[in-house]
């Protein structure tokens, strides 16, 4: 490789970091060499399953010790790296040994693991829950560990969880080889097949300015708007959100904008914190996407694709409708309008150019998720969308690149730089979602091998007595604490297999079960006493964290109130009903919402009085539960609130101007 570009490659990729040029170009062959393979099996399916499930995992394994070599060369902490690349090569064992080994483990040694089977699927382990601790913590790699201590010494634990133990060699050989699963499961495949293709288009659309593009766009639709900033945060963080997969990384991403960006307009730190980590949590449950967990549920429920992505297009139009409700309240309560400050926002970089001219530099961008979502609705598999989607925008991006160069020298260098780029930024975050997803894997055997899933349920189930009522919460305070600082995806894995299961016992629909603790195990990045998306967003904002949470916990209500509507009314995601009566449940939701948070921020057209505060709460809640009667009087109670605010609103116009209502609202 041409030193210059080596190194134009290295500042475009390590931006403010000095990586040793051979590590970083050794990761960066590495990413590529594991992106362009993804997009060849995809293609042509030349591999078979366990073959190329196993090279998923060990170069995702790779990938991220060299990585992390990679970053750790940038600090000079030289024993680290060499410590890491021996981790990188290490990998190559378990590997290299699977991939030849192939056709003798699945004919002839499929239940008999020899015991250098069983020492190969031991490293692996062991590998894998190291790289998990670096990126993610201790967290799952300890849940991982216990499943397996459980499912070893299960015989000894007291009480409904126990079991008859299972031997050495079988647990082993159940964590990846012979058997295929745990680390090599189906998980592992839908990692491989599908989510990987969608990280690679996200690193793609990221490299190829499709974040600036969409904060551009937000910024046309309603950067105008009163909370111009605030909204256009919201909007960019929503479609981000269900690109990157991670509320960590859309915060990071999107906040390092936009929180400064609406504490310069007038909002306090640590709403404009909460806006971000907020926004930034509902990208996980916007489709078409979900964050990645969409292909998760369907290769956990078997539902298909379009049913998944049709019934969550409500929810999340309903969620970001009482942020964005909330926001314009809380700038009109402060006195806050973003367009007196046009002047002073004038050096802003995503105000520069107008949203006509940001698509036409776009659309290739544009197109190529055009053609995602054509092919998601028409049935064609998430995985063969995605690869579809990727050859679309490299093949327009490197067009582009050429015809704005004009065919010259360095249009070509430049073309292979942004394409370089997103696929390395894409490989790297697959390997880290496909890390991850293989080891909660080992969790999920377990707790199916030994019948701790199906123990869990019945005692749940006996707590409740059966009762609907009942359960809903226990299992809402189970996903909230089982998904405490996980990512999105494996919170929602770890909680389907331990929270949906009664619910569906009870009747609740498969579709509804598994999409309330999608929602409950997606919120706890903003419930506290961790509450990760928050964490970041506070840092950003230089405000307090604990401030930051509780004010994203009010702003991120629907996603608390929505997986119980679920539940009891399922029509609200085209269970059982027309589109007709689906859109009037919409409609009743998007009023209850409405009334909820001018009751919790005090205002609607004008201030509302003890008293109205009062009746809009109740009203709110009757408008979600089920039957004629309670619809009724909740629209009542909204309509009696709203003549008085609009007999209000006109006697203030016609005597003065309303004067602003300054002072902070409950939280």
């Amino acid at each position: 490789m041409h030193g210059g570009f080596a190194a134009a490659l290295i500042a475009k990729v390590d931006r403010g970091h000095a990586p040793a040029k051979a590590t970083a170009l050794l990761y960066y062959a590495v990413a590529v060499a594991m992106a362009l393979l993804h997009l060849w099996q995809a293609y042509l399916f030349v591999l078979p399953s366990g073959q190329f499930k196993n090279l998923h995992l060990g170069l995702s394994l790779m990938l991220t010790f060299l990585a992390a070599a990679t970053a750790a060369g940038a600090r000079h902490q030289r024993l680290a790296q060499k410590l890491l690349l021996g981790l990188a090569f290490l990998t190559l064992v378990p590997l290299v040994y699977i991939h030849v080994e192939y056709q003798a483990l699945v004919t002839q040694r499929s239940f008999l693991p020899n015991t250098l089977d069983v020492w190969i699927a031991g490293l692996l382990l062991v590998i894998a829950l190291y790289a998990v601790w670096r990126d993610w913590g201790a967290s799952i790699p300890v849940i991982a560990v216990l499943s397996l201590l459980y499912a070893y010494f299960g015989y000894l634990v007291p009480g409904f969880a126990n079991h008859g133990g299972i031997g050495w060699d079988r647990m082993v050989g159940i964590t990846s080889i012979p058997y295929f699963r745990g680390l090599l499961g189906n998980l592992t495949g839908i990692s491989a097949s599908t989510i990987f293709l969608f990280m690679l288009l996200a690193g793609l659309l990221k490299a190829t300015g499709g974040l600036d593009y969409i904060m551009r766009a937000a910024f046309g639709l309603v950067g105008g708007m009163r909370a111009g900033p605030a909204q256009a945060a919201i909007a960019s963080s929503g479609f981000f959100g269900s690109i990157s997969g991670s509320i960590m990384a859309n915060v990071a991403s999107t906040g390092a904008f936009t929180i400064p960006l609406m504490k310069k307009t007038g909002f306090a730190p640590h709403f404009a914190g909460a806006v971000e980590a907020t926004a930034s949590a509902g990208g996980q449950v916007t489709p078409p996407k979900l964050g990645l967990t969409a292909f998760l549920i369907v290769g956990i429920t078997g539902i298909p694709y379009a049913e998944v992505m049709v019934a969550t297009v409500f929810p999340a139009l309903l969620f970001y409708a009482f942020l964005m409700w909330g926001v314009h309240l809380r700038a009109v309560r402060m006195d806050i309008d973003a367009r007196r400050k046009r002047q002073e926002l004038s050096d802003v970089p995503m105000m520069e150019i107008g949203l006509a001219r940001a698509t036409l530099l776009h659309l290739h961008l544009i197109f190529a998720v055009g053609v995602l979502v054509y092919l998601l609705v028409g049935g064609v598999p998430a995985g063969i969308a995605a690869l579809y989607a990727n050859f679309t925008i490299l093949a327009l991006e490197i067009v582009k690149r050429l015809a704005v160069g004009r065919l010259r020298p360095a249009a070509f260098a430049e073309a292979a730089l942004v394409v370089l780029h997103g696929l390395i930024a894409g490989a790297r975050s697959g390997a880290m979602v496909a890390v991850i997803i293989a080891v909660i894997s080992i969790m999920i055997e377990f707790v199916v091998v030994t019948g701790f899933a199906q123990k869990l349920s019945y005692a749940m189930l006996e707590m409740s007595d059966g009762q609907l009522w009942l359960l809903l919460p226990l299992a809402a305070l189970s996903c909230l604490a089982f998904g405490i600082g996980l990512p999105t995806s494996a919170a929602y894995i770890l909680v389907a297999l331990l929270g949906a299961p009664a619910m569906v016992q009870v009747g609740v629909p498969l579709l509804a079960a598994h999409l309330f603790v999608f929602y409950y195990a997606n919120m706890s990045a903003l419930t506290p006493p961790v509450a990760v998306g928050a964490l970041v967003a506070s840092n950003l904002a230089g405000a307090s964290f604990w401030r930051t949470a509780f004010t994203a916990l009010r702003l991120a209500l629907p996603g608390f109130l929505l997986p119980f509507l679920f539940v009891v009314q399922p029509g609200i995601l085209g269970i059982g009903v027309g589109i007709g009566e689906q859109l009037a449940l919409v409609a009743l939701a998007f009023v209850a919402l409405m009334a909820l948070n001018s009751a919790i921020e005090g205002y609607l057209l004008a201030p509302l009085s003890v008293i109205e505060r009062l009746l809009l709460l109740p009203a709110a809640f009757t408008l979600l539960l089920p039957g004629l009667a309670t619809d009724v009087l909740g629209l009542a109670l909204v309509a009696a609130v709203l003549v008085r605010q609009l007999m209000l609103a006109g006697r203030r116009r016609s005597l003065s101007p309303l004067a602003p209502l300054h002072g902070d609202s409950p939280e």
